[in-house]
């Protein structure tokens, strides 16, 4: 099969101050399935809602693809002191769909987390496009407290692993660090799965709220088209 993929034209980095950035994404008429999303995973790009892409920067080569060795991961303490915190919580995973109240989790997030993002402000019509239209291998891991939907981490099931999509929270319940929880849930849900890895997306070394997934350890880091063991180098 042929699939064609499409250069970006350049924007401002959304990541690192006076960088610009560009995109390969690949066409966006052919349908997304496990198969074609777990290849282009396996290769260093990354699905956002319909987009399958991979950063090619010109003067640039700070996102790098990550994944940890599920088989191989070991807690750090500060991870185990917050699996311990979150034992008050239950996590349950469905398909990935819309409703009311998790919409009304994600509104909340982006307004008080986010509202200096490209999502804000949000709308119901861009959630649903960005993380509820299903693939069939997409799904919702969703944490509660007493019945009460504490944070969601959307994710794709892939022929390798799990990929991290997305993870929204009530700030309300930041003490519970709830984003690192659902890290830890989707590497649970990997090895029981039998799944050598858990995607994160791309990890940028210089910049703060992309830096911290290396605390996953062992972790992979797809540079020079291949996948290397980080060393902290």
């Amino acid at each position: 099969m042929e699939i064609k993929l499409f250069q970006t034209t350049d924007t401002s980095c959304g990541y690192l101050e006076d960088r610009i950035s560009s995109s390969l994404v690949v066409d966006p008429e052919i349908p997304l399935n496990q198969e074609l999303v777990s290849w282009f995973s396996c290769n260093g790009f990354r699905r956002s809602g319909d987009m399958v892409y991979k950063p090619t920067c010109q003067h640039c080569n700070a996102c790098k693809s990550c994944r940890v060795r599920v088989n191989e991961f070991k807690a750090s303490s500060s991870q185990k002191r917050i699996r311990n915190k979150c034992k008050i919580a239950n996590s349950v995973v469905r398909e990935a769909a819309f409703s009311i109240e998790e919409y009304a989790l994600f509104e909340k997030y982006i307004s008080l987390r986010h509202s200096d993002g490209e999502m804000f402000p949000p709308s119901k019509d861009q959630y649903q496009s960005f993380l509820c239209k299903n693939y069939g291998f997409n799904y919702f891991l969703l944490t509660k407290i007493d019945e009460k939907i504490i944070s969601v981490s959307v994710f794709d099931l892939l022929d390798d692993g799990l990929s991290a999509v997305y993870t929204f929270f009530d700030p309300e319940f930041d003490f519970l660090s709830p984003g690192v929880f659902s890290v830890l849930k989707l590497i649970d849900l990997a090895k029981q799965a039998n799944l050598p890895y858990v995607y994160l997306g791309y990890w940028i070394k210089d910049c703060k709220k992309m830096s911290y997934k290396t605390k996953y350890q062992p972790i992979e880091i797809f540079d020079r088209n291949d996948w290397q063991q980080y060393t902290g180098n």
